[in-house]
């Protein structure tokens, strides 16, 4: 079923007719209803997706109806069809915006603007997103009310913040300085070692802070987005254009910080796990370091509070260092990986689903664990997980019931493997689309090599990769999480894919990485089965840092020159980076 006549039949008949009812319904309706026209992305948006559910008469037809239902309800759900049925409105030839910059794919390459984070090596880590809230995606943006949280991976103090946020983003849309200090604030002494989570109205971040001894603390951060969250005193000047230091929740400021300590004993930390928040039911997951998945409620639109109760915590995989945990609001499971290389499935009532696990590392080392949260498709019912064996790269495909599992091999063994991602082909068609996949080269040194895999019409991948490939750098370094865009500034619109390399990166071609750390970007086939045989644009060392970019974010599409971009932290520099969609530059 093609992406034009179910997503934009779904979204003209349902999206409008039916979306104040489903709202009105959840828990997250008020969040939800205040920002009906904004888009947030954060770590989890590129860990859940949703192949075409196809319309309402396919789902009653096919028997199929409260499952289709259960996908509408879902805010991520709602917020990929925003993103995705722009670029249908591309595609079917009706208005879209123009923008100059995003025309420009040979364009020189630098950076529109970098941000002090914090000390170097603090920035965000290669496996870690920073967030990003856009008021109207596809409108004019908004310099006040658009921002980007950046993690601070260093320890909290009175002279540096764990967590800060920008606004004033866009160069060229923008006036004065771009960008602006909109908060940074000292929450504990511990560090932001992985991804925050953003409220769907833009006024609260979820996060964790990791400590070296003690428990780590669950926080939710209610906002002071007036720029008075940039002044440590009363007395400094607070316009937003000075920052003197971080500000304490609460200390000359509006912003509330509600924290809630892990429950357990001893040093209770967290490392590779960022919360997944459940919109819907306001709740959010946390696995750490001893292998214990733990669930607080009340996150956004209620107290904060650890579920304490049996069976919660779970202890997924004792001794074990989770991932991030996925969760699937079809099946009510959460999918996490372990440091064994096992990926686990609990439910939402903390019981083990009815196979608990399958193995997809050997868990010998970094290499042989899952680094990265599970990818979930929630429409076909499909769960990826990627970590080595003893003698491959893995990319493990399963049922959300850790049912029919697919072993790929991408590459032999190599250095750590994080995520990938889906093409827009496979939203516009599943059967035709791919997965992109960082694995590593098949002979030799086990260099870092981009390769793609294909899926039947049923979202099935195929038993191995289709062959093609794209070698990114000459040593055996760590890839940074695969992100892709469709941006509709052109037309029919332009795929972009976003990989980075922690060293070595390709010195071939007119855009390279010059043997030196690197962002890249390519420019996936939006029909057909063309491939990219160079890279778009690069960015280096020079706005990377000497160990490469963490996970990139983006922002949604829009005409406005200078705002569609994407973003990312460069921890050797300890800096976060915009850089535009198009060109890096």
């Amino acid at each position: 079923m093609k992406w034009s006549r179910s997503f934009c039949g779904f979204f003209s008949l349902v999206a409008f007719a039916l979306l104040p009812v489903i709202w009105s319904v959840a828990p997250v309706s008020a969040q939800a209803v205040d920002s009906s026209s904004a888009v947030v992305d954060d770590w989890t948006h590129h860990h859940v997706f949703f192949s075409d559910p196809g319309t309402l008469t396919d789902a009653m037809m096919n028997g199929k109806r409260e499952e289709w239902q259960r996908i509408v309800d879902d805010p991520r759900y709602r917020l990929q069809l925003m993103k995705r049925s722009a670029a249908n409105r591309a595609q079917t030839g009706d208005s879209a915006p123009t923008n100059a910059e995003d025309t420009n794919d040979n364009s020189s390459l630098s950076r529109d603007w970098n941000v002090t984070v914090a000390s170097a090596g603090a920035s965000v880590a290669i496996d870690m997103y920073p967030a990003k809230y856009t008021f109207a995606p596809i409108a004019t943006p908004s310099c006040t009310n658009d921002f980007v949280v950046f993690p601070v991976s260093s320890a909290g103090s009175a002279t540096r913040a764990n967590i800060m946020g920008v606004n004033n983003l866009y160069k060229t849309t923008c006036t004065g300085t771009v960008p602006t200090v909109l908060f940074a604030y000292y929450v504990g002494t511990g560090r932001v070692r992985t991804s925050p989570v953003l409220s769907l109205n833009g006024t609260k971040v979820a996060f964790v802070e990791s400590r070296g001894s003690g428990a780590s603390i669950f926080h939710v951060l209610t906002l002071d987005k007036s720029g008075n969250a940039g002044c440590a005193t009363s007395t400094t000047p607070c316009n937003g254009t000075v920052y003197s230091g971080p500000a304490v929740p609460g200390t000359h400021n509006s912003a509330v910080d509600t924290k809630v300590t892990f429950s357990g004993t001893g040093n209770i930390n967290v490392t590779r796990s960022s919360p997944f928040v459940d919109y819907t039911h306001d709740v959010a997951y946390v696995g750490d370091n001893t292998g214990v998945l733990h669930k607080f409620t009340g996150v956004f639109n209620g107290t904060p509070a650890e579920v304490t109760t049996s069976p919660w915590p779970v202890t997924v995989a004792s001794g074990a260092t989770l991932s991030g945990p996925t969760y699937d609001s079809v099946s009510g499971n959460i999918f996490v990986g372990g440091s064994d290389g096992n990926l686990y499935c609990v439910t939402s009532a903390g019981a083990f689903c009815s196979t608990k696990s399958i193995a997809v590392g050997n868990g010998s080392g970094a290499a042989g664990a899952i680094l990265d949260a599970p990818i979930v498709d929630s429409t076909r019912h499909t769960v990826f997980a990627i970590a080595n064996n003893a003698s491959d790269a893995i990319l493990s495909q399963s049922t959300t019931s850790l049912g029919s599992q697919v072993k790929v091999i991408m590459g032999k063994r190599g250095n750590s493997l994080y995520d990938g991602t889906f093409d827009n082909l496979y939203f516009t068609s599943v059967g035709t689309g791919h997965m992109y996949v960082c694995g590593n080269a098949t002979t030799g040194t086990a260099t870092p090599v981009l390769w793609r895999v294909g899926f039947n019409s049923n979202g099935t991948i195929d038993t191995a990769n289709d062959g093609t490939s794209f070698t990114l750098a000459s040593a055996a370094v760590n890839c940074s999480p695969l992100t892709e865009v469709y941006n509709t500034s052109t037309t029919p619109g332009t795929d972009y894919l976003f990989v980075g390399v922690s060293a070595s990166g390709f010195a071939t071609g007119t855009h390279n990485c010059g043997g030196t750390a690197c962002l890249a970007s390519f420019i996936l086939p939006t029909s057909g089965n063309s491939v990219p045989t160079a890279a778009n644009a690069t960015m280096t060392s020079t706005y990377v840092g000497t160990t490469g970019p963490s996970g990139v974010i983006v922002d949604n599409v829009s005409g406005a020159a200078g705002a569609s971009q994407v973003y990312f932290g460069a921890p050797t520099l300890n800096l976060g980076v915009q850089a535009s969609q198009s060109a890096l530059q």
